[in-house]
């Protein structure tokens, strides 16, 4: 497995992850990209974390953000894995001048 469960707690104390809000079992984050070509470059930034993790969040990619949600469906839990890409993605959007807006995030519909 690789990973550990976390608790919501934990996950929202840790360090490097401001952006993200926890609801339920799972993370979310919005990412005010102010763009749509810069949305993309995120999301290609974001699948390449994921691939290389081997662990996969959704994505909807509008205008002009990106919404990001994240939970390890073989737990139905937040874990370790999900912390470590949550940090990973807010530091590729700092890369790109992204802004991330946790007061945006809402319960994914």
């Amino acid at each position: 497995m690789g990973y550990e469960q976390i608790s919501a707690e934990e996950f929202s104390r840790a360090e490097g992850v401001a952006d993200w809000r926890v609801l339920g079992v799972h993370a979310f984050a919005v990412f005010r990209t102010g763009s749509f070509a810069t949305g993309l470059q995120l999301v290609n930034a974001i699948g390449e974390l994921a691939e290389a993790a081997n662990h996969h969040p959704d994505l909807k990619l509008g205008y002009p953000s990106l919404a990001v949600h994240l939970s390890t469906h073989d737990t139905g839990s937040l874990t370790t894995a999900d912390l470590d890409l949550a940090r990973r993605i807010s530091a590729a959007a700092r890369d790109l001048g992204v802004a991330g807006d946790p007061e945006a995030v809402v319960a994914w519909e």
